[in-house]
């Protein structure tokens, strides 16, 4: 009985940190998304830029990102409210990245958004990749 113990409990302590870090990655995956959200209510554009992963900066022209992130904002305008629809923490060899979906409500439609962070230095989150799915963005 002893031995089953001793062989489970290295198990048992990895499950419970795995899951001290994956709250830590939704609150820090909200912060972030807030963050995302009042910078492009503001045109920061350069800002979100700055602030990306290298990944994002590398496979991204910054000038269809930027102009990406000022079409959503032009025709879709402010954000109004957001809520999360699902997140997803998955560890493997590139790191640790964290998918959040949302369902966001601008100004002048909805949209659901997907951010993809990547944990970093100083187990910050930066941006990986951003998409917007917004029938109002198409037609305004």
């Amino acid at each position: 009985m002893y031995r089953v113990a001793r062989y489970l409990m290295p198990f048992a302590a990895a499950a419970m940190l795995a899951g001290c870090g994956i709250k830590e990655s939704v609150k820090d995956a909200r912060v972030e998304v807030g963050q995302f959200h009042a910078a492009l209510d503001g045109g920061q554009w350069k800002k979100i830029w700055i602030s990306a992963d290298p990944d994002l900066r590398k496979n991204t022209q910054k000038a269809k990102f930027e102009k990406l992130l000022e079409a959503v904002h032009r025709k879709l305008g402010g954000v109004k409210d957001s809520q999360q629809v699902s997140l997803n923490v998955n560890t493997g060899t590139g790191g640790t990245f964290v998918t959040v979906i949302m369902q966001t409500t601008f100004e002048k439609g909805t949209g659901t958004e997907e951010f993809v962070y990547r944990r970093g230095e100083g187990n910050a989150l930066a941006l990986v990749r951003y998409d917007i799915q917004s029938q109002d963005m198409m037609l305004n």
